[in-house]
C-alpha cells in the first residue's frame, strides 16, 4: 500500500516541481496530523483547531495535485488559504510572537517559492509576506488582540513546532538531494554512453578516411601510370592498371553500399524482399567470391553443405547472400594463416518450413572475451591498434546482426583470443521444392565446365539512344558499354543541349544525369515533359545518379523518370535495362556474338591441360590465381610475369627505405603488391599490402622488422622467375 502511493506521488514522468509540490503536501499532511496531536496533548485546543483546518486544505491540495494532474491550482489554494489566512488568525489566537507562529510563517514563505513559479509565485509571495508583516506590526501595536497564553505552553509551542517544521524542511532537502544524484548519475550514465558512442564514430570516421582514400588513391595513381602508358603504347601497364583501377572502385562501391546499407536500417526502410530462390546459386556465388580471395591469403577454403538441404527456397535471397558473404570476408580478413570453413545445414519445422542454418568458423585472430559483446556494435572495430594493418569500416557484422534480427533470424558467435571465432545464424525459410541439394561440389564443378556467365549482349543497329551527362568520361564509359550491341549512342554535355537534340531526332531511349551544371536532368526533364511537339514526348527517360539514398529511386520515379540506375553503372544492369525498354522489334540476333563466344569457349577448353604444365613450371605461384587475373590467356599471362621481372622495384624500395621516405615506400610497396597479385605471388602480395598500411599509419617499427624479410623473398622470387623465364 505504501508503495503503490509513494510510486503514485513520485512517478518518474512527473515534473520535478509536481513531485516536490507532492512530497511537501505529504510531510505537511504527516507533521500537521503529529503537531495537532501534540498541541491537543498541552492543552491547545484553539491551536488544534486551526492545524485540523490547514490539514483539510493539506488533503483538498493533495488530491488535485496527485490525482486530478493540478499542480498550480495545488500550490495556490495550500499557499493562499494557509499564509494569507489561517496563518494570520493562528498568530493571533497562539501568542504571536512568542509562540511557534513565527516558524510557520517562514515555512510557508518557503513553500510558496518551492511550489509555485513565475508571476503566480510573486504575487503569492507578496501577498503572503505582506499578510506576515502586517500580524507582526499589528501585534506590536495592539497587543490586546492577542489572546494570553501559559508561558510552558508557549514554550512546549514554539519546541513542538520547531520539531514538525525542521521534519518538513528536511524531507524536502534530503528528497531534493536524492533527485539532483539520481539526475547526476543519469547524466553521467549518458555522459559515458555518449563518449563511447562518440569515440566510436570518431574511429569509423577514421578508418572510413582511411578506407576511402585507399582506392581513391589507387584510382588516381592507376590512372595517371595508364595515361603515361598509353603515350608510351606499353600494353601489358595498360592491363595492370585497367585492373586495379577496377578492383580500387569495386572497394570505393563497397564501402559506400555498406554506408548506405546502415542508413537504411537505421531508417527503418530495409525491407525483406521474398521471393523463390535456389541454394545452389547462393553457394556457388559465395565459393566463387571467398575462394578466390582465400586464395590471395594462402588460406584453406572449406565447404561443408548438408547434401539433404531442399534445393529450392522462398525467402530474402539478396540478404541471405550479403549475411553469409560478411561473414565470410570478415573470416579471411582476419584470418592470417590456417583456414576458413563455411557449413550450411537445417533443421526442419515441417515439410513446408525450415530453419537455415549457417555457420562460418576460422583460426584468425579471434576476440577478447571483454569484447564479445561489443562485437555488434555500430563502427565498431574491435582491438584497433593490434588490427590497425586490417581494412574494414565496422559496419559489417552490425549490419550482418540487423538483417538477421529483420528475417527472424538468431545470430551467435563463439571465439577464443588467438585461435579462431565461429559465427552462427539461423534463419527460418519456407520450402517450395523439397529434392535435396546433393553434393554441392560435384553440382559446382558440373556448372563450371558448363557455364560461363556472361552479358547477355543483344544486337539492335537500328536503336538511338540519347546520352545526358557533362562529364566526358561518363559518355566514354556508356558508349563503351554499349559497342556490343551496335546501337546507335548520341551524347549531350547539357540539359539545353538534350533539348536541342530531341527536338530534331527521336530516341528510343534517353539516359539522363541528374546533376549537371545550369539544368539539372530534373528540370530537363519537366521541360522534355512541357514540349508536346518534339518527337520524344514518349520516350522513356532514365536517369543515372550516384544519389543511391535510401529514397531516391521514389523520388526520381515521382518527377517523372521512368527508371533509375545508379553510378558506377554496371554493364549487365544497364544492357538489362535498355532490353526491358527497347522496342522489341528494334532487337535482332547476332550469330557473329555467339559464334564469337562458341569459339572461345573452345579455345579455354584447348587450353585446360597447359594449366597444370605451368603450375609444373611455376611452383612458386598460384598460378589459377594469376591466369584469373589475366582473364585465363596463359599468352598474357607470360607477358606479365616477363613485365613482373623486368620492372624489378628493389632498388626503389631499399632508397626509400634507407631515406625514411614512406610516402615513396608506400608508392612502391603498394605497386609490387598489385603487380604480384597478378602473377599469382599471393603470399608476397599480403607482405606488401602489411607494409603498405604500415607506411600510411606511419608505424615505422612494423617496416623495419618486416623490411628485410620482403626483401629478401622478393629477391627469390624475382630471381627464380628469370631463370625460368631465360630457359
Amino acid at each position: 500500500m505504501i508503495k503503490k502511493c509513494l510510486d503514485l506521488l513520485f512517478r518518474e514522468e512527473l515534473v520535478i516541481q509536481h513531485r516536490l509540490i507532492n512530497l511537501i503536501l505529504s510531510t505537511a499532511l504527516i507533521g500537521g496530523i503529529l503537531s495537532c496531536f501534540i498541541t491537543i496533548a498541552i492543552g491547545g485546543m484553539t491551536s488544534a483547531l486551526a492545524i485540523a483546518v490547514i490539514l483539510m486544505f493539506v488533503i483538498i491540495s493533495l488530491y488535485l495535485s496527485a490525482f486530478k494532474m493540478k499542480m498550480i491550482a495545488a500550490a495556490l489554494l495550500i499557499t493562499g488559504m494557509t499564509n494569507i489566512f489561517i496563518f494570520p488568525w493562528m498568530y493571533f489566537k497562539s501568542g504571536g510572537m512568542y509562540g511557534g507562529m513565527p516558524i510557520w510563517f517562514v515555512l510557508g514563505l518557503v513553500f510558496t517559492w518551492l511550489t509555485l513559479k513565475g508571476k503566480p509565485c510573486y504575487i503569492m509571495y507578496v501577498l503572503n509576506l505582506a499578510a506576515m508583516i502586517s500580524c507582526i506590526i499589528i501585534g506590536q501595536y495592539h497587543p490586546e488582540y492577542f489572546i494570553e497564553m501559559p508561558e510552558d505552553y508557549m514554550l512546549e509551542d514554539i519546541i513542538q513546532t520547531i520539531i514538525v517544521v525542521s521534519l518538513i524542511i528536511g524531507v524536502i532537502l534530503k528528497y531534493q538531494t536524492y533527485v539532483y544524484e539520481k539526475q547526476k548519475l543519469k547524466l553521467l550514465e549518458q555522459d559515458r554512453q555518449l563518449h563511447i558512442a562518440n569515440e566510436a564514430k570518431s574511429q569509423f570516421l577514421a578508418n572510413m578516411s582511411h578506407e576511402i582514400r585507399t582506392p581513391i588513391n589507387g584510382i588516381i595513381g592507376m590512372n595517371t601510370i595508364l595515361l603515361n602508358s598509353c603515350e608510351n603504347g606499353d600494353i601489358n601497364e595498360i592491363r595492370e592498371c585497367a585492373k586495379n583501377i577496377q578492383s580500387a572502385s569495386q572497394t570505393l562501391l563497397s564501402i559506400i553500399n555498406d554506408i548506405l546499407d546502415i542508413s537504411k536500417i537505421e531508417s527503418g526502410k530495409t525491407m525483406i524482399n521474398q521471393a523463390e530462390y535456389e541454394i545452389f546459386a547462393v553457394l556457388n556465388d559465395c565459393c566463387n567470391i571467398t575462394s578466390a580471395r582465400a586464395a590471395e591469403k594462402g588460406l584453406e577454403f572449406r565447404m561443408d553443405i548438408d547434401k539433404n538441404i531442399p534445393s529450392v527456397l522462398y525467402g530474402d535471397e539478396v540478404h541471405i547472400r550479403q549475411i553469409i558473404n560478411n561473414f565470410l570476408s570478415n573470416a579471411v580478413k582476419y584470418t592470417k594463416e590456417g583456414n576458413v570453413t563455411f557449413r550450411m545445414g537445417f533443421k526442419r519445422v515441417d515439410r513446408k518450413k525450415i530453419f537455415l542454418c549457417i555457420e562460418v568458423s576460422d583460426s584468425g585472430i579471434g576476440i577478447k572475451e571483454e569484447d564479445i559483446e561489443g562485437v555488434f556494435m555500430n563502427f565498431a572495430r574491435l582491438n584497433p591498434d593490434g588490427n590497425k594493418h586490417i581494412e574494414g569500416t565496422g559496419l559489417g557484422l552490425s549490419i550482418t546482426k540487423n538483417l538477421v534480427e529483420l528475417m527472424n533470424g538468431e545470430i551467435t558467435v563463439e571465439s577464443k583470443f588467438g585461435e579462431g571465432s565461429v559465427f552462427t545464424v539461423s534463419i527460418p525459410q519456407n520450402v517450395i521444392n523439397n529434392e535435396p541439394l546433393g553434393d554441392f561440389y560435384e553440382k559446382y564443378n558440373l556448372f563450371v565446365r558448363t557455364n560461363d556467365k556472361k552479358i547477355e549482349y543483344f544486337y539492335a543497329p537500328e536503336a538511338n539512344i540519347l546520352i545526358v551527362d557533362d562529364v566526358e568520361m561518363n559518355l566514354k564509359v556508356v558508349r563503351g558499354l554499349l559497342k556490343p550491341t551496335s546501337i546507335n549512342v548520341d551524347a549531350a554535355r547539357s540539359g539545353k543541349e538534350c533539348l536541342k537534340l530531341i527536338s530534331r531526332k527521336k530516341y528510343d531511349i534517353i539516359f539522363m544525369d541528374h546533376m549537371m551544371p545550369d539544368m539539372d536532368g530534373v528540370e530537363t526533364l519537366r521541360l522534355i515533359k512541357e514540349n508536346k511537339q518534339q518527337p520524344n514526348i514518349h520516350t522513356p527517360v532514365i536517369v543515372l545518379t550516384a544519389n543511391a539514398v535510401v529514397g531516391a529511386r521514389e523520388k526520381y520515379i515521382e518527377d517523372g523518370f521512368e527508371d533509375y540506375i545508379s553510378k558506377p553503372i554496371q554493364a549487365d544492369e544497364m544492357i538489362g535495362m535498355i532490353r526491358e525498354y527497347l522496342p522489341e522489334q528494334l532487337i535482332a540476333e547476332r550469330s557473329a556474338i555467339e559464334n564469337t563466344d562458341m569459339s572461345q569457349e573452345k579455345k579455354e577448353e584447348e587450353k585446360t591441360p597447359e594449366k597444370d604444365t605451368l603450375a609444373e613450371r611455376f611452383p612458386m605461384l598460384n598460378t589459377v590465381l594469376g591466369l584469373g587475373y589475366c582473364l585465363n590467356d596463359e599468352e598474357f599471362y607470360y607477358e606479365m610475369i616477363e613485365t613482373y621481372v623486368k620492372r624489378d622495384r628493389r632498388n626503389k624500395l631499399e632508397n626509400a627505405y634507407q631515406n625514411r621516405d614512406l610516402k615513396k615506400y608506400e608508392t612502391y610497396v603498394h605497386a609490387v603488391k598489385g603487380t604480384s597479385l597478378n602473377i599469382g605471388a599471393d603470399k608476397l602480395s599480403e607482405s606488401a599490402k602489411k607494409l603498405e598500411f604500415a607506411a600510411k599509419d606511419g608505424d615505422m617499427k612494423y617496416i623495419e622488422d618486416n623490411h628485410k624479410i620482403f626483401m629478401d623473398n622478393y629477391g627469390k622470387l624475382i630471381g627464380e622467375l628469370a631463370k625460368i623465364g631465360s630457359k
